[in-house]
């Protein structure tokens, strides 16, 4: 959805509003107030052919260090540089603080320090790689605040009925943390990481997860 459309259905849906309403009346302003929750992400370029992202030491690179594929797409006139290729990274620290800031929250965040096994496979602490997890690491597993993550990741086309050749890759991150009624709710998984373009990353997916392992090796 273009900027334009989206302030185009902010004012109709502000039409339906009492005076009163405090909805953001354009992208601009909705941008600002994302930010402002901890919800903004970070742009990062990336090479076109999936082999590199241009982050940390490579910030500020040219060109791919692996394939010399230019950053850039051709630029005209005086016109802003266009990267071929940006991966939107959604960092994940302040969303798990905002779980603990909560009083709603907080409370299950520590669930699995009650929990009993049961008989049946009702959430990952009932898994043997949970239990073995706890007794190799048992520094991390004595202090129930300590947050648990699942990764997942999957691609799909979102022009597929139009057979334009395109590749989003959403990654979300769960919270093991919460009981089975919360843990796999739309609420509490996060996304992490949007990767898209004309090409799919398939197994160098690795590159692009490389802002979110930074992320979890400060965590």
């Amino acid at each position: 959805m273009s900027n334009q459309a989206f302030d185009r259905m902010i004012s109709i849906i502000k039409s339906f509003l009492p005076s009163s309403e405090k909805l953001p009346s354009n992208y601009y302003e909705t941008k600002k107030l994302m930010k402002g929750l901890g919800l903004a992400y970070e742009k990062i370029d990336a090479c076109s052919n999936n082999c590199m992202i241009y982050y940390g030491s490579q910030v500020n690179d040219m060109q791919c260090s692996i394939c010399n594929f230019p950053r850039y797409k051709p630029q005209v006139g005086k016109g802003k540089l266009v990267p071929h290729k940006v991966l939107r990274y959604l960092p994940l620290t302040p969303r798990l603080q905002r779980l603990y800031m909560s009083s709603h929250t907080a409370e299950y965040m520590i669930w699995c320090d009650n929990y009993r096994d049961s008989s049946q496979m009702v959430h990952p602490a009932d898994s043997e790689a949970w239990k073995h997890f706890d007794r190799v690491h048992s520094d991390f597993a004595i202090d129930a605040r300590n947050v648990r993550l699942g990764l997942c990741t999957d691609g799909f086309n979102p022009n597929r009925n139009n057979g334009i050749p395109y590749s989003c890759w959403p990654v979300f991150i769960t919270v093991y943390n919460l009981p089975p009624s919360m843990c796999m709710k739309t609420p509490y998984i996060f996304m992490s990481l949007l990767i898209h373009g004309p090409k799919s990353p398939t197994s160098n997916i690795d590159v692009f997860l490389r802002p979110l392992v930074d992320e979890l090796k400060v965590l």
